[in-house]
């Protein structure tokens, strides 16, 4: 089996994020949208508890997959507050050697 580099990133949700993210939640979207149609970003999506984003990235190493994040308007414009990045073996068709 061949793991593409991949990382979980757990972006933590600002106290007041409610609030914060309606005037950036379209180019979040969008963000986002833009990192799962080009097949860096495997899954994208909240918890049921809304305490933070999970992301599953294929990128080169950690500081990519963070960086990737940090160029989300939900990271500039603070309505995440905290991002967690660890390695993370993403089984898929391609490392399962099915297409």
């Amino acid at each position: 089996m061949r793991f593409t580099p991949t990382y979980l990133v757990t972006a933590t949700f600002a106290a007041d994020a409610a609030r914060r993210r309606e005037p950036h939640r379209a180019a979040h979207l969008a963000h986002v949208r833009a990192l799962l149609a080009d097949g860096t970003a495997l899954v994208a999506g909240a918890r049921a508890d809304l305490r933070a984003s999970v992301l599953v990235l294929r990128a080169p190493d950690a500081a990519a997959a963070r960086a990737l994040v940090e160029h989300d308007p939900y990271w500039q414009h603070r309505v995440w507050t905290a991002i967690e990045v660890i390695d993370y073996l993403a089984a898929t068709p391609q490392s399962l050697g099915r297409s």
